[in-house]
């Protein structure tokens, strides 16, 4: 989601929160996805949703990893698997 031409934030709600995020992963049909795969889930593109997900990986939430050349996979932690 982009900010309005002026820059200003547009109060718009975020119809991608992170519990959505880390719900789409959960809900896939295998337990890792790539970052294309989750931009169609949300229209959105994959570079819009990029640091959305890299803030989940720091709040240690989501675990990824690059494959070089190909793009960035993205899986549930541990911790976010079992609910701590």
């Amino acid at each position: 989601m982009s900010s309005p031409p002026n820059g200003e934030p547009s109060g718009e709600v975020d119809p991608i929160d992170d519990d959505r995020i880390v719900e789409a992963i959960r809900a896939a049909p295998k337990p890792v996805v790539n970052t294309t795969y989750l931009a169609g889930e949300f229209d959105v593109t994959p570079g819009e949703l990029v640091p959305r997900l890299e803030s989940l990986v720091e709040a240690g939430r989501l675990e990824s990893h690059e494959v070089v050349g190909e793009g960035y996979l993205w899986w549930l932690s541990l911790e976010e698997e079992l609910g701590e």
